[in-house]
């Protein structure tokens, strides 16, 4: 890569954005993705075998067929990342919510690789949503709608209860309170 090595804050920025990856969550991604694809993947680092973006759009086509149409297994850097942002495209056509869904530079760059494990992650849950998918799971499960019925009798007993976010301090006041010695003001 030619970036310049970084220093100062942006050192003290990588430094901790190595310390937030988790090599046993990007392990448990990669037998993922292989368990899914079928595939044995390339060996290498992590962030070097989902790079160029091919691994990635090959999982969303097996979680959704057809959704990339195109994967460049070849050419410059701004082919390849065009799979990365199918990617990104189709997990969000998926049901990945946007905010869960990485930035390019983010592998691309290997910015902050955390993330892109994060939003495989976001991809597992959803994909446990679609009842199609029958595959291993990946991370916890979605919340299910927890909906709740109140009767108008519980709602108005609710009423008269003070939260304690409101505080609870039997009418006291700050009244007569001093808070040290008073502002002097001399002419």
């Amino acid at each position: 890569m030619s970036r310049a090595k970084p220093s100062g804050i942006a050192a003290d920025i990588a430094k901790k954005m190595a310390g937030k990856r988790d090599p046993q969550q990007e392990q448990e991604v990669l037998d993922w993705i292989q368990t899914i694809t079928g595939e044995a993947l390339p060996s290498g680092e992590y962030e070097d075998i989902l790079r160029d973006g091919v691994v990635l759009c090959k999982l969303m086509n097996c979680l959704r067929p057809g959704s990339i149409k195109k994967i460049h297994s070849k050419g410059q850097a701004f082919v390849l990342m065009q799979n990365i942002e199918a990617f990104q495209k189709a997990a969000q056509a998926y049901g990945v919510p946007k905010e869960d869904v990485f930035q390019t530079v983010d592998l691309w760059e290997r910015r902050n690789i955390p993330t892109v494990t994060q939003s495989i992650f976001a991809l597992g849950r959803t994909a446990q949503t679609h009842p199609e998918f029958n595959g291993p799971v990946l991370g916890p499960k979605l919340a299910d709608k927890n909906v709740r019925e109140f009767t108008e009798e519980q709602l108005k007993a609710g009423e008269s209860t003070i939260g304690l976010q409101m505080g609870f301090n039997k009418g006291a006041t700050q009244a007569g309170m001093s808070m040290g010695k008073g502002r002097m003001i001399i002419d």
